[in-house]
Formats: C-alpha cells, structure tokens, sequence
C-alpha cells in the first residue's frame, strides 16, 4: 500500500516539472492502488492492474489532453506571432537568443543578426522561435 502511495506522490511531482502530461496516467493508476492495494495481496497483481490502469488511462483521455494542450498552443502562437524581439544573446550562426513574454526563447533567422537588433516573430517551431529581420 506505501509503495503505490510513495509512487503516486512521485509521478505527481514528475508531472509537475513537465508540461506534457507525461506522468499523470501513472500518478491516477497509482493512487487507485493506494486505495485498493488491501484487497489484493499479490504484489504482481497489484503491478499488472497498475499497467493496465495506466494503459486505460492513456488510451480513453490522451485524446482529450491533446485536444486542450493544442487550444493553449494556439492561444500562446496568437499572443507571440507578430511580436518584435530584440536578439540578447547570439548562440551560433543563425541560432539566437531572446526574451519574449516572461521567458527566454532559442530562435532562428535566414538572415545575420546582433545584439541588440530587432526582428519579428514569424512562427514557432518546436520550442524555436522563428524571426524575421527588421
């Protein structure tokens, strides 16, 4: 019973250092075993329903969680595409680094920047944003 509680506690606080929702189908799997772990004292049944919990959980909500992650890209896109930028710091040729929105951002542009210049947000790639010289 401490084990699944121990392990429930542990993939939260993984949930909580991503933004993925990696972990959390573990955490759910996890704390129903903390609940029902008395009732079946076979630790390896407890372990196959634990994976089969978490392939559940993954399968019926994974949908859902895609669909409400993509709403919050789309929200964060439409609040940074069109920004001007000023490039702090220069990575390598054509990578940068900028600060945009409380964060510091990778980006890329086609064309030689420096410190100090601006440019405009054209996309997000990945975790890149993608510039445009001013």
């Amino acid at each position: 019973m401490y084990i699944w509680l121990i392990l429930t506690i542990i993939f939260l606080i993984l949930e909580g250092y991503t933004t993925a929702l990696i972990s959390i189908w573990f955490a759910l799997a996890a704390g129903i075993l903390t609940l029902t772990s008395g009732y079946i004292p076979d630790i390896m049944k407890q372990f196959y329903l634990f994976v089969a919990l978490s392939f559940v959980f993954t399968v019926i909500t994974r949908p859902l969680s895609k669909k409400l992650l993509s709403k919050r890209k789309e929200k964060i896109e439409s609040r940074i595409i069109g920004q001007t930028v000023e490039i702090k710091k220069v990575i390598s040729s054509g990578e940068y680094e900028t600060y945009l929105d409380g964060k510091h951002w990778k980006a890329k542009c086609d064309k030689e920047l420096h410190v100090g210049d601006k440019a405009k947000v054209l996309r997000i790639q990945g975790i890149k944003l993608i510039l445009e010289k001013e």
